[in-house]
């Protein structure tokens, strides 16, 4: 945990303060995917990988074939989004082995195109950092190999490492009681994934506006990855999702465990101006007075040029995390936001943030916070996206497939099929799901959930119409649930309060509204501290009526909060250090 010191330097009477350790206070938005009107959720499995790789003869009879055959360089380029990648072209992806060789060594990793992979194989720096640590070890260059699976090579060309320092993630996983770094060496990249970004149409019912935003999102694809860590735990990696260095963010972006809940807290960074950043604030603590957590979620929030007043922003899928049931055994085999994730190891188990939002500043948005007006309310605008980054989207397809492989989000175990009965949309078949999603007939509220009780022992009808609508279907309300809320699939008008709805679902998938009392509570009362003295706690101190003499320090250690009620006297030389 990082140390506060204060070095005081002139005399200073505290009075009503509050320093909390650990958990800051900050703001962060979460991009999660579909806003009002944008597309859902979208990922195609592209490539499997296996880390064993090929036999010592196979690396063998490689070695020879390329010796006959030329090898190019390929150069670092970009890529549609402006990122430095290498680009890899196959013959084919039919019956196909990519093999990346480290030819000083053997050390190889084999990748298997899937079915509706592109010829056009894209390598990331990261990528290849990735795979340097994890398997292949350092070389000067990498042979990247095209072959047949009978090992014939169809084509061969060889990529070197940048010289510059590549971003690659860091996640952690274990029990709270004995924490372990995933390092590359004890992880694995499984899979990748086709990935779009999710255009925010400012006329979702246009089908001009539609297909203008279908083709955008597919021209700007990308990769995004598959880990899994060694305790099994998967986890999702997106290289939308990295800190930036030099962006407008308050203090380290990393968040530390606090072990004390508190009013759940946000981390915000981003290019915002002074009115942006206001309005952005204010939706995140309207949030932050619905949930509690332990661990802040970091948002990040920017304004950015789009050329096309017709489309409101851009949003990226949030980082997923999958439990097998080691976390929460209520719901075995479940996908989690991040967001949510770290509340539930109750720690932060990345460096990455956990939602990400665009905003076209060729859009005019309404900026107040009085929700009183006829232009598009950009605060009503971040909570709908906000409580879609904690968690309230669909990790479903329109064909019923689940995103990321054979399980579903936490989200989408609250939905089922029919008004009443207990047919949860897990129970079906992939093709039963795909034609549930265009019956009209999709509801969120298991039973005995906490939905049930808030809505009069009904369910909520969801926006499941036919044909699908892509952006909206099963990740929003219906049109016309019986209650005022921003969670419909458009923005309809501005709303700053939250329906009771909205907060059972959020309760019913995990998240909490209410804090444990706190266990110790140390007090530090009526003195003068005239020595180098250390107060520890493990939960909060609170400190009353204390002077500390010139020359002297004082260390308040507590796990949770520090709270300095009133009359704290630190006098010129004194040094008070918070922990």
């Amino acid at each position: 945990m990082k140390k506060i010191i204060f070095k005081l330097l002139k005399l200073n009477k505290m009075n009503i303060y509050k320093f909390q350790t650990g958990l800051r206070k900050r703001f962060i938005l979460a991009l999660l995917i579909i806003a009002f009107g944008s597309s859902s959720l979208y990922a195609q499995h592209l490539f499997s990988l296996n880390y064993d790789g090929l036999s010592q003869d196979h690396v063998t009879l490689i070695r020879t074939e390329i010796a006959n055959i030329p090898v190019t360089t390929i150069p670092v380029t970009k890529n549609n989004e402006d990122k430095e990648v290498y680009f890899f072209p196959l013959s084919s992806v039919q019956n196909t082995k990519i093999i990346i060789l480290n030819e000083e060594t053997g050390n190889n990793i084999v990748i298997i195109p899937e079915e509706g992979a592109s010829t056009q194989f894209e390598l990331s720096p990261f990528f290849i950092e990735e795979l340097r640590q994890a398997a292949l070890g350092n070389a000067d260059r990498y042979l990247l190999i095209e072959m047949d699976t009978d090992f014939s090579v169809r084509n061969a060309a060889s990529v070197s490492r940048l010289a510059k320092d590549v971003f690659i993630p860091t996640y952690f996983y274990g029990k709270k009681e004995n924490v372990k770094e995933a390092l590359p060496k004890d992880r694995r990249i499984v899979n990748i994934f086709k990935a779009k970004p999710r255009y925010i149409p400012a006329f979702p019912d246009d089908p001009e506006n539609l297909r203008y935003v279908d083709q955008l999102e597919e021209k700007m694809s990308y990769y995004v990855y598959m880990y899994k860590l060694p305790d099994g735990t998967l986890c999702i990696y997106d290289e939308h999702f990295n800190p930036i260095a030099g962006e407008n963010e308050e203090g380290n972006i990393h968040k530390n465990s606090s072990n004390c809940c508190t009013n759940l807290q946000f981390v915000l960074s981003g290019t915002l101006n002074a009115t942006q950043r206001k309005a952005t604030e204010y939706a995140l603590g309207l949030w932050s007075s619905q949930l509690v957590g332990t661990i802040p979620v970091d948002i990040n929030v920017a304004f950015v040029y789009i050329n096309d007043p017709n489309v409101i922003g851009r949003s990226y899928t949030q980082p997923n995390f999958f439990d097998n049931g080691t976390y929460f055994p209520q719901y075995p085999n479940t996908w989690y936001s991040s967001a949510q994730w770290n509340q539930i190891v109750d720690y932060d188990a990345t460096n990455q943030r956990d939602i990400r939002l665009e905003m076209n500043t060729q859009f005019s948005f309404y900026f107040g916070l009085d929700a009183n007006t006829t232009r598009t309310d950009y605060v009503t605008i971040a909570l709908h996206e906000v409580t879609h980054g904690l968690g309230f989207v669909s990790l479903c397809r329109s064909n019923g497939a689940y995103l990321y492989g054979s399980y579903p989000g936490i989200f989408d175990r609250q939905l089922y099929q029919g008004a009443t009965g207990n047919t949860c949309i897990t129970d079906l078949t992939q093709s039963q799901r795909a034609a549930l999603f265009v019956s009209g007939n999709l509801y969120a509220g298991r039973p005995g959930s906490r939905l049930l009780a808030a809505n009069g022992g009904n369910r909520v009808k969801m926006f499941a119409p036919n044909p699908w609508k892509e952006g909206s279907s099963v990740s929003h309300w219906n049109n016309n649930p019986g209650f005022t809320n921003f969670m419909q699939y458009a923005y309809q008008y501005p709303l700053h309060v939250f329906n009771s709805r909205k907060i059972a679902i959020m309760r019913d998938m995990g998240w909490q509204i209410d804090c444990p009392p706190a266990d110790v509570v140390t007090y530090f009362t009526n003195r003068t501290v005239t020595s180098n003295t250390t107060v520890t706690s493990l939960g909060d101190i609170n400190v009353q009526n204390v002077k500390v003499q010139n020359g002297v320090k004082l260390i308040l250690d507590a796990t949770c909060t520090v709270n300095i009620i009133s009359d704290f006297e630190t006098p010129l030389g004194s040094e008070l250090e918070i922990k």
